[in-house]
């Protein structure tokens, strides 16, 4: 007896459906384009782009702006700049994962309760900086801090295992001895006055015994030093502006010097101290060689792991900066219709 062969319509059908869906799904894909891959990471541009508006954020904050849309489109330019620095962030913190490395035990914590500090204990607070700052809440806040800090305590790693012998110090030191000099420095005391008729004034009572301090103190306009008596502490050679730093430099030690007319006014002044310049030893910079060194070290071997990770990024693919209604100051119009959260498309990096 012979077995009847199934006939497959079922199969077509169903397969018929899925390569119906397909288009759609490529252009929903479209929509939200890769930006960086790393083996099996993959950075959407959603994602990406949170990330640049928090940073963006933090720019503006820095500066004393508030965040706008057109903080965010002036800076734009600069999103292909991010994609590569994400692209090391992205390195280390996969050097790390391959490593085992872990942050110390509750630094996360530590950071989040410093930043908590500046709100004390108001929650609804808290929210609006996290807000206004980027951040969809707490969790997120978290997110990014464990991911900032590993970033660095991956790329201290590297930096930590690099080995430096002694003559390869002595090497640097000797290749870049010019630049380990102390400058010569002197320590001054000045009054500081608007105009000359006063300057001079002053000087004739400085001649006949009056104390410099209180004369300072009563008379200089140069609010840093003269509630100190005029007195401007030990400053570098080069430090001041030139017709100051050139008598600071020539005059006779404890002889008063002056008037002399700077940009900020007169000046009256008197030299206690000057020291030479001179060459700083090997001994007094080897920490400062070493660290910067192994800084520089660190630096070539991190490009060489991206170099070797095989990372890569489409910024061709970053999408045009979305037009933004603005609402008039008088608040005369609507707001434009804004994707609710629950229609957003989820950031997070796919890891299929």
């Amino acid at each position: 007896m012979s077995i009847p062969r199934r006939r497959p319509q079922r199969f077509l059908a169903a397969l018929a459906a899925l390569l119906l869906l397909l288009p759609a799904a490529a252009a929903a894909q479209s929509d939200d384009p890769v930006l960086i891959e790393l083996g099996m990471t993959r950075e959407r541009a959603s994602f990406v782009l949170e990330r640049f508006e928090i940073a963006v954020r933090g720019v503006a904050a820095n500066q004393g702006m508030p965040y706008s849309p057109e903080v965010l489109a002036q800076l734009y330019e600069f999103l292909p700049s991010f994609l590569e620095q994400r692209v090391t962030e992205l390195v280390l913190l996969d050097y790390a994962r391959t490593r085992g490395l872990s942050l110390p035990e509750g630094r996360v914590d530590e950071i989040v309760a410093g930043v908590r500090a500046n709100v004390g204990d108001d929650d609804e607070v808290f929210e609006l900086l996290l807000a206004e700052a980027g951040f969809r809440d707490e969790a997120h806040l978290r997110e990014l801090i464990s991911e900032s800090e590993m970033v660095q305590f991956a790329f201290d790693a590297i930096r930590d295992g690099i080995e430096l012998g002694e003559a390869e110090l002595r090497v640097a030191y000797q290749a870049e001895r010019g630049s380990y000099l102390e400058p010569a420095e002197a320590c001054v005391r000045h009054i500081l006055v608007p105009e000359l008729e006063t300057a001079e004034d002053l000087a004739d009572q400085l001649g006949e015994g009056a104390d410099f301090a209180e004369l300072a103190m009563e008379f200089s306009t140069d609010p840093g030093s003269a509630e100190r008596g005029g007195d401007l502490g030990c400053l570098p050679q080069g430090a001041t502006v030139q017709p100051f730093d050139e008598a600071a430099f020539s005059a006779d030690l404890g002889e008063l010097t002056g008037p002399i007319e700077t940009q900020f006014g007169f000046h009256l002044l008197v030299v206690d101290s000057r020291e030479d310049a001179r060459q700083l030893a090997f001994d007094e910079v080897r920490d400062q060689i070493e660290r910067s060194l192994r800084a520089e070290r660190a630096d070539m071997a991190l490009e060489r792991y991206i170099e070797i990770a095989n990372v890569r990024t489409y910024p061709e693919r970053i999408p045009p900066l979305p037009e933004t209604e603005l609402v008039p100051e008088d608040g005369s119009e609507d707001a434009p219709d804004v994707e609710s959260e629950d229609e957003a498309t989820e950031g997070d990096p796919d890891t299929d």
